[in-house]
């Protein structure tokens, strides 16, 4: 437990989405405290409650820079919505202190906590406060004690790609002994994937850069093969016949995006070479080609598995959407595994909490040459 932060002002300095800046996000000095709530006994699913936290570290990631609902639509509608987030605070990784919590709720003022800020589903309802700003109110169910080996920093770092991989590997069965491709495995969410299922047990092959071949293994990637030289869909292919075929393709590439549309492992690997590299043997996963991002009418369809649970996706292809609430049961996972097996994120740049660094971090995400993740360190004299 840390020391107990002081009562909060009513007014704190954070970040906002603008329609207007060349970035899309700029500073309020002025913005209102939030404050926390108590669980509700009649719904407390529904309305799960919230803890104050003071915020130490916030993880920025491509939906903050994607304006939260950029990556599910039309890439031309980007614009739209810049425009229909402005006024809300980006942010949903974070790791701090708690102030102030319901009684009997399982946390108290001292606490270090990590988790995910806000309920992006809340925001047809209310103006989100996300996590970069110096305080959050994150519902109760979207938190849990920060692991005690990672610094504020690393933890601020890992609960949405984290939270992403643990739920994808679960819904989909990873067990141990299975091979897993994972494609992109130097990002943020692949960096993490490749920890998080190969500290399961799984036989981890991770495509990437050359450049960043030596990091992929470093983290755990039995196999890693490079998309920069050579046919890199003969190397998928070879590996396949030579390791076997892939149990779970967590393909971390696959967006609306043109510039990830002409990478199209989904239309070769799902296509001409579906019989040679992913297993469809009978009591295989039927949706083993997971994907984080794509069309909007993809997305569609992840929404209706997410709120109805019927999966109208066409065989060995699923969309994968994290779901934010009562995601603890994630980051227990992910605090257990990085106490216990040494599961890390990896800070590729630690910034500065100002205007300066919040576009900079935009524009890095947008740029999308990062091995690993960025974070805002919102307070700068801080320790594990």
């Amino acid at each position: 437990m840390s020391e107990t932060p002081p009562p909060p002002p009513p007014t704190m300095t954070g970040a906002i989405f603008s329609s207007t800046s060349s970035s899309g996000v700029c500073f309020n000095p002025e913005l209102p405290t939030p404050s926390m709530s108590a669980p509700s006994k009649v719904a407390p699913g529904l309305f799960p409650g919230s803890v104050l936290v003071r915020v130490h570290a916030a993880g920025a990631n491509p939906v903050d820079a994607k304006y939260i609902i950029g990556d599910k639509l039309p890439e031309s509608w980007m614009s739209f919505s810049a425009r229909r987030v402005s006024g809300h605070t980006p942010g949903f990784d974070f790791s701090g202190v708690v102030v102030n919590a319901p009684p009997g709720c399982g946390y108290e003022a001292g606490d270090e906590v990590y988790g995910l800020a806000c309920d992006p589903a809340k925001m047809a309802m209310r103006t989100l406060r996300g996590s970069f700003a110096e305080y959050c109110c994150p519902p109760l169910n979207q938190i849990f004690k920060k692991p005690i080996s990672l610094s504020h920093v690393e933890a601020a770092a890992l609960p949405l790609v984290g939270t992403t991989c643990v739920q994808a590997f679960e819904e989909h069965g990873l067990k141990e002994g299975h091979r897993v491709l994972i494609i992109g495995a130097s990002g943020g969410v692949g960096h993490v994937a490749t920890q998080v299922a190969s500290l399961q047990g799984a036989k981890v092959v991770g495509v990437c850069s050359g450049r960043n071949e030596e990091f992929v293994k470093e983290m755990g990637a039995e196999k890693v093969i490079s998309y920069g030289e050579g046919d890199v869909f003969e190397k998928i292919k070879k590996e396949a016949e030579s390791g076997g075929k892939f149990d779970i393709v967590l393909d971390c590439v696959n967006s609306a995006d043109s510039r990830d549309q002409k990478a199209s492992y989904l239309s070769q690997l799902l296509g001409p070479l579906k019989d040679s590299v992913i297993n469809t043997e009978s009591g295989s996963d039927g949706h083993n080609y997971v994907v984080l991002g794509g069309r909007s009418s993809e997305w569609t369809t992840a929404a209706l598995k997410r709120f109805t649970g019927v999966n109208m996706f066409k065989s060995n292809f699923e969309l994968f959407w994290i779901k934010m609430p009562s995601c603890q049961s994630a980051l227990k996972t992910l605090g257990q595994l990085a106490d216990e097996k040494g599961l890390k994120p990896k800070v590729d740049l630690e910034m500065d909490f100002d205007e300066e660094s919040c576009r900079k971090a935009f524009d890095t995400l947008r740029g999308r040459r990062t091995a690993g993740k960025i974070v805002l360190k919102v307070v700068k004299s801080q320790s594990k």
